[in-house]
């Protein structure tokens, strides 16, 4: 892989992870990397999908096919014969961009040529607030790592993010550049696609578990307790300390939400105890997400210190249960005529369960959903 293909790969996705899921808003974000040729590892163009942080499907130049990537995505045949359309959209839009994207590049850069090849990210997100209905759209362009243009749909305006791009941005406002305009959620097209890919993923939850951490203190700093909180989806969550059915008095901190790697997320919670004589016990972790429906789930440092204690004395009445059984065992052994074995060894035969390794085929997979090339229908 060419050295100059790793930051590319990095800020790319790092593009993706970067983004905060609010209550009740839902988000459709599409990401593309164009670049001048392909390396081994990156394709000259890729574009993915992601529907509320799920990934939903991705197309490479590459393999010139659109497809679905998120086994919460169902299929049928209609979305099946979709699949197909979408990819050869995508096929068109890459002859379509090479000239396009090799006109923007040279734009932008008017400083001398750059020792690396160019390459260009755009990401577009759109989100929906369910309890407004208001749609926000933005477009990103970055070339080489660096933030150029801006689209904000609120405003209906191209903003210039390097001094660069700013004859481009003037320009796209002024004339409305159809290479703008095809790169950009308009506010009905976003509340389109979002009511359109939500059902693909509405089955899909996992309910969050919760434990909770007592940092002893020190001379600079009072004792805390940490609640972390993991396995959710969807993204949004509620957790917050409680003491007295109250929000907890002092700073709350957070570590924001962060994935797993297996489509759920996590999250952790501090709060100080503070110098007075406050137990650990009288505060309440409250963690409120859609999978509970109307409960929530509350846990206390006494309520893990009593189930610790309870699993303790099963334990305990284990090991006591099967001293008991090696008395019994042991005292009739020895009582006159007990009859004493002989134990033998169970004997490995040719051709058994125990001769050989047992191997397991992995159970197979395949779904499939409704969507296109960003691009290629817009």
């Amino acid at each position: 892989m060419a050295p100059w293909v790793k930051p590319i790969l990095a800020s790319f996705w790092l593009l993706s992870l970067c983004s905060v899921a609010l209550a009740g808003v839902h988000r459709v974000s599409y990401l593309q990397l164009i670049s001048p040729q392909a390396v081994p590892g990156l394709p000259k163009r890729l574009s993915v999908m992601k529907v509320n942080d799920l990934l939903g499907l991705a197309y490479d130049s590459n393999t010139r096919r659109l497809a679905p990537h998120s086994e919460y995505i169902p299929g049928d045949q209609e979305t099946a014969q979709y699949w197909s359309a979408g990819s050869a959209e995508c096929m068109d839009w890459d002859s379509w961009v090479e000239t396009k994207y090799q006109a923007l590049v040279q734009e932008v850069n008017t400083s001398s040529p750059q020792r690396e090849p160019y390459y260009m990210q755009i990401l577009k997100t759109c989100e929906l607030d369910d309890a407004t209905g208001a749609v926000r759209a933005i477009t990103r362009y970055s070339l080489n790592g660096e933030d150029m243009l801006r689209y904000q749909s609120d405003q209906n305006r191209w903003f210039s993010e390097n001094l660069a791009a700013w004859r481009v941005a003037e320009r796209w406002n002024r004339e409305g550049e159809t290479f703008a305009v095809w790169n950009l959620f308009l506010p009905e097209k976003c509340r389109f696609l979002i009511k359109l890919t939500l059902p693909f993923i509405a089955q899909k939850t996992a309910q969050p578990t919760a434990r909770v951490a007592l940092v002893p203190g020190t001379l600079d700093r009072p004792r805390r307790l940490i609640c972390h909180v993991t396995g959710f989806y969807p993204r949004d969550i509620e957790v917050i300390w409680e003491r007295g059915g109250q929000v907890a008095q002092g700073e709350q901190l957070t570590s924001g939400i962060l994935p797993n790697g297996d489509l759920t997320f996590q999250i952790q919670v501090s709060i100080e105890l503070g110098q007075e004589a406050v137990g650990p016990a009288e505060h309440v972790c409250v963690v409120r997400h859609s999978s509970l429906g109307r409960d929530s789930l509350r846990m206390t440092w006494d309520s893990q210190v009593t189930g610790q204690a309870g699993v303790l004395a099963i334990i305990a009445g284990c090991i006591l249960a099967m001293l008991g059984v090696g008395a019994l065992g042991w005292y009739l052994r020895r009582r006159p005529g007990a009859q004493k074995g002989p134990y033998h060894p169970a004997q490995t035969q040719p051709g058994t369960l125990y001769s050989a390794p047992a191997t397991a085929k992995p159970a197979g997979n395949s779904s499939s959903t409704a969507s296109s090339c960003s691009d290629a229908t817009e």
